[in-house]
């Protein structure tokens, strides 16, 4: 006899009706759980879940029933996941960590592979995302609305094909999961550490079933707001293979050799941030279910989240211009530890006072229908059509404006953090008549990315008796296109190089509260609206016009042809087109070898991806230097916009996996498997068109994107010992290899451009397939309980590859991002009405980015984090709760640097921030 298992979140009403097969042989489809089911549901064992006991408990039995490696969380209660933060709840998961934004986390690396690397699935739908890749934020969904989710790490033929680290299934709940009238809602209160601000949070569920128990409908909504502030100290890149010759020797034909220094790594700069950010998010979801008949039903569903993050940037920055330097000190692996930047004839490094935005304006929405039908008691059919749509409407609404004024000042590297001495001290940092204008930015990207998805599934179930137990085959079909428009305008043609002066009465002195104790506590700052109107003043015009020599008319002509409130279409735009067609067909054994039980699924998956892809190309004519600001040069192009540039590509694969599964007791078991699997390219890869990146003296950089990139083929190979050896505790341990093919490496070449003032050398980054990797891994888990109360949960993740940063002369870089160790380890007691809860997260140090998004051809590095978060609740009654929860609450600092543990790249601060609120479920 076949056992029969549910996936989770199947409740006591499909225990009443034999449309509970139907139910659940279709989830098996839909969401891809591919579990074992019987043809009578008397042995269905369903889970009450309530309290974070019985969540942990429902994810271990969904994790002993799953005929995969798989892991995953549910729900504490109606509305209450174990974490403020999907993410954050995710990397409790051995396997899994997480990249934070603001300190909520984002991004999701699973045994070693990033964000792109793993699919996103909500009730077994892909969904969109607003980046300009394939990686989903999950700070865009509240943890209020989601009842569960679990990270498939080794795959079955129904999983859509993309992910080689994981795919990830996000469920909400259903109105069919409850027996009745249900209800939940939520009210807390946030206090952030170091913006010192509190905001409210407020959360709702109710569902109820009609008709006879034929129809069911559940609503649900999620307001959340947070004024959060974030510290960060910041160097953007660090120049490699750069030549200096100390500027106090440039006149002194006789200077020492030790005064020449050759393929070393010098700073950019250097950035003391404060990043202020108002969130708010705004959610909700709508299901309805109709069983008109035992052996039918209907869902439609629906999803949508707003997520705005205002921020504003206030800034003090110096940048470094090799011309200038003095007195610099390298370390054996040619890192500068110090140097002095200099003025020549008044002109060299600048004090800039910046005002920029990185903010996000992301709009989520998902509609979805699904039939049901269970045609006879051996053959169950399941049709679902559904879109999603991602935007960020960002474009136009970021800046990035500088005022500031060419000064000396010394930087030293030798410490934890970067110390600067600047001339004038201080007061240099408040001389609000010495400001000048000089970069004008408006910037900033809308981005739409739109799947739908129309796929057939079925299930067989053989009338016999032998090993042969269930077919499942199916056809999908998505179409997915993602915009990426890059905006922007600019007037450094006009005012870049410190030489307009701005009115005194547009600036004032900035004093962070909370910030750095060794850093500048006051510093110039401004109304970059205002900024921006007095850009497009006659008085500014008429500044330009008297320091150039050119007339009124000759200037406002080049002003408004910029159009610096109309933000024009940049280079680094594209757009993709993806279709993707794929038929499966996967068949599950279930046999006795000695008297043990083994279940085993067999499946092949065939693909056939379809792109188009994009790119709007630019001629550039020349590069002009900036007057007064040697850093720095403008690009100058035959046309404002770019012509648009397409390029198509095709592939097919076959993808084949086989699990087993062996009972070698009742409480301990074997799993193995193998698959192959594969990640498409990033999309930014695929864009066939010639963009500069960056405009700096003896750093020029462009990217080159190439359409007929192949996608990344994995063949992975999976052990798993599990013992379950108590109600609530069991202990396994997993280890898995991925042999990685068709690896994209950075390839860089210098490119020489023959401009209209000379030929420039530019560093062009081209990406290409050819690269293999080998990902070896183990995992550790661990889940005991007490009859006290207490319970402990602990696990580990060690993983390593042998992929490396293996080009000696810099012109290639091949590495696996966001590869490193972790560990997680929770302390927790429930028992009567109190829970309580300790958390603490450790991530090893890990590769960032292959090449760092801030600027330059180096990669970056994050350092080794650790973070404590805690909770506890009371229940006043069966209905009412008071709870609070801490995060991050020992305040730890993240830390990154370059090829070099010397190379300083960013400390950022996020702060604790503490939650007190109230419960209610009825």
């Amino acid at each position: 006899m076949i056992e029969s298992r549910n996936t989770g979140f199947t409740k006591k009403i499909f225990l009443k009706s034999s449309l509970c097969l139907a139910i659940v042989s279709s989830l098996n489809t839909s969401i891809a759980m591919a579990q074992s089911t019987d043809a009578t549901a008397e042995n269905t064992e369903v889970i009450e879940v309530r309290g974070f006991r019985n969540s942990l408990k429902e994810s271990m039995l969904n994790k002993k029933a799953s005929d995969v490696v798989s892991d995953g969380i549910s729900a504490e209660d109606l509305g209450k996941f174990p974490d403020q933060n999907v993410a954050e709840s995710l990397q409790r998961i051995t396997g899994v960590a997480i990249d934070r934004s603001g300190g909520e986390g984002q991004f999701i690396t699973v045994r070693g592979f990033g964000p792109q690397f793993n699919t996103v699935l909500v009730n077994g739908r892909q969904i969109a995302t607003e980046n300009q890749g394939r990686e989903f934020s999950f700070d865009t969904l509240p943890a209020e609305l989601i009842s569960g989710a679990n990270v498939y790490k080794s795959p079955i033929s129904s999983l859509q094909a993309g992910g080689i680290g994981s795919t990830v299934n996000v469920t909400t709940a259903n109105p069919f999961d409850f027996e009745g009238f249900a209800g939940a809602a939520s009210a807390k209160g946030m206090y952030e550490e170091i913006s010192e601000e509190i905001t409210p949070q407020i959360s709702g569920l109710i569902t109820n079933r009609f008709m006879d128990d034929k129809l069911g409908v559940l609503v649900a909504g999620s307001l959340q707001k947070r004024k959060a502030q974030t510290n960060i100290l910041q160097v953007r890149d660090w120049r490699s293979n750069v030549s200096l010759t100390n500027r106090s020797e440039v006149d002194d034909p006789q200077y020492a050799d030790n005064d020449q220094f050759n393929g070393v790594y010098v700073p950019q700069n250097f950035d003391q941030i404060v990043d202020l950010g108002d969130r708010q998010r705004t959610s909700g979801n709508v299901v309805v279910q109709y069983a008109p008949q035992d052996n039918m039903m209907l869902k439609v569903d629906a999803l949508y989240s707003k997520f705005e993050v205002g921020s504003r940037r206030n800034t003090v920055g110096h940048w470094l211009s090799d011309s200038n330097l003095d007195n610099v000190v390298v370390n054996e692996n040619g890192s500068v530890t110090s140097l002095d930047s200099t003025l020549v004839n008044g002109v060299g490094g600048a004090t800039d006072f910046i005002q920029s935005s990185d903010a996000r304006d992301v709009e989520i929405q998902a509609y979805g229908i699904n039939y049901e039908w269970l045609v006879n008691d051996y053959f169950t059919a399941n049709f679902d059509v559904s879109t999603s749509t991602a935007k960020n409407n960002s474009g136009g609404n970021n800046y990035f404006t500088v005022v500031g004024y060419n000064n000396a000042y010394s930087l030293d590297f030798s410490g934890e953090t970067p110390t600067i001495n600047i001339e004038g001290g201080s007061d240099a940092l408040t001389d609000i008549p010495a400001g000048r204008m000089h970069v004008t930015n408006r910037e900033g990207y809308d981005i739409k990315d739109t799947i739908n998805e129309y796929r057939a599934d079925f299930t067989w179930l053989p009338d016999s008796n032998n090993a042969f137990s269930k077919m499942e085959f199916g056809a999908y079909y998505q179409d997915r296109s993602k915009d990426n428009n890059s905006l922007t305008s600019s007037l450094c043609n006009v005012y870049c190089g410190y030489q307009t002066d701005i009115p005194d009465e547009l600036l004032y002195i900035y004093t962070p509260q909370n910030y750095f104790s060794n850093a500048s506590q006051q510093w110039i700052a401004y109304d970059p609206e205002a900024y921006f109107d007095y850009a497009i003043s006659d008085d500014a015009i008429q500044q330009v016009a008297d320091n150039t020599g050119q007339t009124f008319d000759e200037v406002r002509a080049i002003v408004d042809a910029e159009g610096l409130n109309s933000p024009s279409l940049a280079g680094s735009s594209f757009s993709v087109k993806e279709e993707v067609l794929s038929l499966y067909a996967q068949m599950y054994f279930s046999l006795l070898i000695s008297d043990m039980p083994v279940d085993i699924n067999f499946g092949l998956r065939y693909s056939e991806t379809d792109t188009t892809t994009t790119g709007y190309g630019r001629e550039l004519l020349d590069v002009v230097p900036v007057p007064n600001d040697p850093s720095d040069y403008s690009d100058v192009y035959a046309t404002s916009e770019g012509v648009p540039i397409a390029e198509s590509n095709s592939y097919s694969n076959l993808l084949p996996n086989i699990n087993a599964k062996m009972d070698l007791t009742d409480d301990l078991m074997l799993r193995v498997g193998f698959s192959e699997t594969l990640t498409r390219p990033t999309m930014s890869d695929l864009v066939p068109v010639f963009n500069v990146s960056v405009t700096r003296p003896n750093n020029l950089q462009a990217d080159s994107g190439n359409a007929d990139l192949k996608p990344f083929l994995s063949t992975n190979f999976d052990l798993s010992l599990e013992w379950y050896y108590a109600d609530t505790s069991y202990l396994s341990v997993a280890a898995f290899k991925k042999e990685v093919e068709d690896f994209i490496v950075a390839s860089f070449e210098t490119r020489t451009l023959n401009l209209a003032s000379g030929p420039y050398d530019f560093t062009v980054r081209l990406p290409d397939n050819g690269e293999t990797a080998d990902v070896n891994g183990l995992e550790i888990a661990w889940l005991h309980t007490f009859e006290s109360g207490f319970g402990i949960q602990a696990n580990a993740t060690i993983v390593n590859s042998d992929a490396s940063l293996d080009s000696e002369d810099n012109t290639q870089v091949f590495a696996l991002e966001g590869l490193g160790d972790s560990q997680n380890i929770i302390l927790f007691y429930e028992q009567g009405p109190l829970q309580a809860r300790v958390a603490y997260n450790n991530r090893e140090g890990f590769m960032q980015d292959l090449v760092s998004p801030l600027g330059g051809t180096e990669p970056r590095f994050t350092e080794t984090y650790g973070q404590f978060d805690v909770s506890a609740s009371y229940d006043i009654n069966e209905n009412l709760t008071v709870f609070v929860e801490g995060i991050n609450v020992t305040g730890e600092e993240l830390r990154r640097h370059g090829r070099y543990s010397e190379q300083f790249i960013q400390m950022i601060d996020n702060g604790a921030r503490y939650t007190l609120g109230v419960r209610t479920s009825f």
